[in-house]
């Protein structure tokens, strides 16, 4: 993205341009008698770069519409998104570093690669989305979980995890914006009972407070 400087140094360019060919005339400074070919040169190179810079300045102002975005990144190889998506997420991760050990960190970059393994990939599925992986990092920074969790994607690039105790069983989809939705299945004399929720990651250990957390992210 260019600075509001670069476009303003662009934008006294253009001006100056203007202004030149606007005094004189573009034909007339080109055909002066009195002007070298030097001169008549870098007249004319002024102005190929302005057109440049103006078309340029004008793509800053008038971004591509989201329909174009979409086609732009369906068109992409597929190799490359799933790339892209992959190291994304581990820079965010980066981020975190001091919070989370080496062989943690290294069997996180491993299930998130072998999620987007290009040759299990569904072409409708969408790669992992960073806004959803930011709220799993701030979510295992708070909890801090003895036990890590397997790992999947929704089809709509969102990481779920999943902890197991016995038959008892707490998956969590992570959302945009530090929201996150909850399942739980636990048994009580061999029956099953299911509960849900959504809570924001700061409520999210008060709400499964009730259903002992611990038995999953500690025992």
């Amino acid at each position: 993205m260019m600075s509001n400087e670069s476009i303003q140094v662009w934008s006294k360019s253009s001006a100056l341009t203007t202004a030149l060919l606007s005094a004189y005339g573009q034909s007339e400074i080109t055909d002066s008698p009195s002007m070298g070919l030097q001169s008549q040169l870098d007249v004319q190179a002024l102005s190929d770069a302005t057109r440049q810079i103006e078309r340029r300045v004008t793509g800053l102002r008038n971004p591509p519409s989201p329909s174009s975005l979409v086609a732009s990144r369906t068109e992409r190889p597929l190799e490359e998104r799933l790339f892209d998506a992959t190291a994304n997420v581990k820079i965010l991760t980066a981020q975190v570093a001091m919070h989370l050990d080496r062989q943690w960190r290294d069997r996180l970059f491993s299930q998130v690669d072998s999620l987007h393994d290009p040759a299990e990939w569904e072409p409708k599925d969408e790669p992992i989305q960073q806004a959803s992986f930011a709220t799993f990092l701030k979510a295992i920074v708070q909890i801090k979980p003895n036990r890590r969790p397997g790992l999947g994607l929704s089809n709509s690039g969102h990481l779920v995890a999943a902890w197991s105790s016995g038959k008892d069983r707490l998956t969590i989809e992570f959302l945009a914006d530090d929201r996150v939705r909850w399942v739980l299945t636990r048994y009580r004399d061999g029956e099953a009972e299911h509960f849900a929720g959504q809570t924001s990651v700061s409520r999210l250990v008060d709400g499964l407070a009730p259903f002992s957390p611990a038995a999953w992210f500690y025992l």
